[in-house]
């Protein structure tokens, strides 16, 4: 049984806002890029923008919507979105927190492993497998299934091994670390941390109502600030799904500390 997923409630007005906008950002997309397909790309990765702040900000449903609003960027400028990266970064991320308030089951990792098997061999990058691994020692260190995530960790080594001894998939991209894209993205993840580590701190409750592990979310937000580095070191990643990237992460920390601000403002 597959217990990754989340269901979205259309009783809810934010559930509904973010589903006609991706729609409505789509049929934009279209018009400017003249492509039916390209116009498709760009309005779910308005929503899987918004689904990744769900993950690493529970808590404040709107901070997700300001990450969706910087993601519009992607409509200006379409080249290459790997929404199936995205996807499997989601199921990484609820492996590790639980938030959907499901027993992880066997069938949990080894699909998630056969995905990341998948883009391996698909994009020639034993990165995937690694961070896999990553996210698999997350998992055994503060979730369920522990032999199961050991078993899964012992084949992904395997399969890495495999691809360097007669493949050699993994390797450095050329990056200017001068560069002003590099330092934007490489200090956005190190606040995301210093972000993280308050914002899990709440009382965060899962999809069933109860409360989730501190530890586990944590640990989710972490794999996701080490996960979009280690993609953009070794996987390059694309221009628009880096926009995605950025703006999950830009989206908790701006609403964060304006949120913070707001408070301080009110309570003088």
């Amino acid at each position: 049984m597959f217990t990754l997923g989340r269901s979205m409630d259309f009783g809810y007005k934010t559930n509904r806002i973010i589903v006609l906008s991706s729609v409505i950002v789509a049929a934009i997309g279209w018009w400017l890029t003249g492509n039916v397909l390209s116009g498709v790309y760009i309005g779910f990765s308005l929503f899987l923008t918004w689904a990744l702040v769900r993950e690493l900000d529970p808590n404040h449903e709107y901070a997700a919507f300001l990450a969706a609003a910087f993601s519009l960027l992607n409509v200006l400028y379409y080249e290459n979105i790997q929404l199936l990266v995205v996807v499997w970064i989601l199921l990484l991320m609820r492996i590790v927190n639980g938030i959907t308030g499901k027993k992880l089951t066997t069938f949990d990792i080894f699909s998630v492993l056969g995905l990341t098997t998948y883009l391996s061999f698909n994009d020639g990058n034993s990165i995937y497998l690694m961070i896999f691994i990553l996210a698999m020692v997350f998992s055994i260190k503060t979730g369920e299934k522990k032999r199961e995530a050991l078993i899964a960790s012992v084949i992904s080594i395997g399969i890495v091994a495999a691809e360097r001894f007669f493949i050699n998939y993994l390797s450095f991209n050329s990056i200017e670390y001068s560069n002003a894209v590099t330092l934007f993205l490489i200090a956005a993840s190190g606040l995301s941390l210093i972000l993280f580590w308050f914002l899990s701190k709440g009382e965060i409750k899962d999809d069933k109502g109860n409360g989730v592990n501190r530890s586990k979310l944590l640990a989710s937000q972490i794999l996701y600030s080490a996960t979009i580095l280690l993609l953009f070191v070794f996987g390059g990643v694309s221009l628009n799904n880096l926009v995605i990237y950025l703006s999950a992460v830009l989206g908790a920390i701006i609403y964060f500390i304006g949120g913070e601000i707001l408070t301080r403002t009110r309570s003088n």
